[in-house]
């Protein structure tokens, strides 16, 4: 079964689960539940809630990964009722006759990509726009598939900042973006990261977050299974920031024990460059050849965990 990350599955029509990895273990997608269905309406959870509803009501997820060493919400591919491919949701937007607004920031950012050359097999559409769950506050989460494609779409989109109707975020909405966030920095420390990235922008009347999963070709190999150690905090030199922006993100670093810094949390996308200093905290993790690296972000909201650029 074909999936990847930033799919999204459905067993029910009810739970409605991100992918997180594309290798699939024993037969199950490793996966976590971002958003439930119920007679109230449409929720999105917080990990907190969803770890919540999964051990209360759906025991039968709680999947203990041995490639990760983490527990995730592991669905048996059987019980996969319906998946869901941000490229289609491209597709299906751009041939909508009576969009809504949210959809109508989705199919104008999309549409002003294609018309300076950018191509739409590149692009998905991922989150509650492909879930038909939006509203008026959604974010529109936009996949660019191709690490080369993303780069060449970050750079566009900052050379065009404030142009062409793409425009920088308010202070508002950055504090906003902190405070859903809940991440361990300050305001000042995740916006001075953030206003350097290029990812986030507004169009229309919508946040725009763009975000990248590279082609089979530029993916990283990784050495998993991977075996949890102990916490620890560290301080070193990027060296290589080529996977900065990929999911995961990974920074390579000159350390004495650990190779690299690996985040599978959006805050920690892109936020360090060749030859900056980093502190960073998570879990120092050893793979299957003996090498270790540090892992920031074993939930979403990654408390406690961080990378942040020093001087």
């Amino acid at each position: 079964m074909k999936i990847r990350p930033k799919d999204f599955i459905s067993i029910n029509n009810k739970l409605f689960f991100a992918v997180v990895n594309e290798y699939q273990e024993d037969n199950h997608a490793l996966t976590f539940l971002r958003y439930m269905k119920d007679n109230a309406g449409i929720h999105k959870l917080t990990t907190k809630k969803a770890e919540k509803i999964i051990r209360d009501t759906y025991p039968e997820f709680q999947f203990d990964s041995y490639y990760a060493d983490i527990v995730l919400h592991g669905i048996p591919i059987n019980l996969i009722k319906e998946i869901y491919y941000p490229e289609q949701t491209v597709t299906r937007l751009l041939s909508m006759e009576s969009p809504d607004n949210k959809q109508s920031d989705a199919i104008g950012i999309i549409n002003t990509l294609l018309s300076v050359g950018f191509k739409k097999d590149y692009m998905g559409i991922t989150g509650s726009i492909m879930l038909d769950m939006h509203n008026e506050n959604s974010d529109v989460d936009i996949i660019i598939y191709g690490r080369e494609q993303f780069l060449k779409i970050r750079k566009y989109i900052k050379n065009s900042l404030d142009k062409v109707g793409i425009n920088s975020l308010t202070q508002v909405m950055w504090k906003d973006a902190y405070e859903r966030r809940d991440c361990a920095l300050s305001f000042n420390e995740f916006y001075s990261h953030e206003k350097r990235k290029f990812n986030k922008f507004i169009f229309g009347n919508s946040k725009i977050d763009i975000s990248a999963i590279p082609k089979k070709g530029e993916k990283y190999k990784e050495s998993g299974p991977y075996k949890k150690i102990s916490k620890d905090e560290i301080s070193s030199i990027v060296t290589n920031d080529t996977y900065a922006y990929d999911f995961p993100a990974r920074y390579l670093i000159n350390h004495n024990t650990i190779k690299e810094v690996v985040s599978y949390t959006a805050t920690y996308t892109g936020q360090a460059r060749k030859g900056e200093k980093i502190e960073a905290a998570g879990f120092v993790e050893q793979d299957r050849d003996g090498v270790y690296r540090l892992l920031v972000g074993t939930s979403r909201e990654a408390k406690d965990e961080y990378i942040r650029v020093i001087d």
